[in-house]
C-alpha cells in the first residue's frame, strides 16, 4: 500500500498518514460489524427464551397435565412392629433359636420370658409373635415409654385410647402398642398384634 501510494504517476500526493487511516477506518468497520453480529444473536436467544417460556405456560395449562401432590407422613407411620431381631409375626422355631428364655404355656400359647433378653414374647402356634413386652426403661422410636404420663404419651401418639390404666394405640391395621400405668406413669410397654389368639401376656 505505500509503494502504490508513492507512485509517482498519481495525480496528486498520498499524505503521510493515508496507511494508518485506512487501517484504522478497517478496523473499525470490523469491530462495527462484529457489534452489530453479536446484537443479532443475543436478540434470537432472548426471543428463543421468550417463545420457550411462552409454550411452557401454555402447555402447562392445557387440560390433562400431569399435576404434583405432596404426601406428609407422620415419623410414626415409620416405627416397626418388632424389638431387635424379633418381630410380631415371627415362627416360633426362630424364636426357639435364641437362648436366655424361659418357656411357659398361656393358654393356647407359649410366653418365653428370660432375665438375659430382659423382655417377653408371646408366641401363638398360628400366628407366631404376637406380643412383645419391651424392656424396662425403652422408650418407643418416638421418645417415650416408661416412665412417660398421659400427656407426653398424646404428643407424638394424638389417637390413643384410654381404658382404665391401659393406653392402646393403633399403628397400622394389624399391630400398636400397650402402655400400662402405675402411679400415673407408664410401667410397660407392649407391641401387640391386632386380634392375637394369645391375649395380653408376660
Amino acid at each position: 500500500m505505500r509503494e502504490l501510494f508513492s507512485d509517482e504517476r498519481l495525480d496528486l500526493p498520498a499524505p503521510d498518514d493515508a496507511v494508518p487511516r485506512i487501517v484504522g477506518g478497517a478496523r473499525r468497520r470490523r469491530r462495527t460489524r462484529a457489534a452489530a453480529t453479536g446484537a443479532l444473536v443475543v436478540a434470537a436467544v432472548l426471543g428463543g427464551v421468550v417463545v420457550a417460556q411462552g409454550l411452557a405456560a401454555r402447555v402447562a395449562s392445557e387440560p390433562g397435565t400431569p399435576t404434583t401432590s405432596v404426601t406428609t407422613v407422620r415419623p410414626q407411620a415409620l416405627e416397626p412392629p418388632g424389638y431387635g431381631s424379633f418381630r410380631l409375626g415371627m415362627a416360633e422355631d426362630e424364636v426357639s433359636r435364641h437362648h436366655g428364655f424361659q418357656v411357659s404355656p398361656v393358654g393356647p400359647c407359649r410366653l418365653y420370658a428370660g432375665s438375659e433378653t430382659s423382655f417377653d414374647l408371646l408366641v401363638s402356634p398360628r400366628d407366631g409373635v404376637t406380643s412383645i413386652r419391651l424392656p424396662v426403661n425403652t422408650k418407643t422410636p418416638s421418645g417415650v415409654g416408661y416412665g412417660s404420663t398421659l400427656e407426653q404419651l398424646r404428643r407424638p401418639y394424638p389417637d390413643l385410647v384410654m381404658t382404665g390404666d391401659r393406653a392402646a394405640v393403633a399403628m397400622a391395621s394389624d399391630w400398636g402398642y400397650v402402655f400400662e400405668f402405675e402411679r400415673g406413669a407408664v410401667a410397660v410397654t407392649r407391641i401387640e398384634k391386632t386380634g392375637g389368639e394369645c391375649g395380653q401376656g408376660g
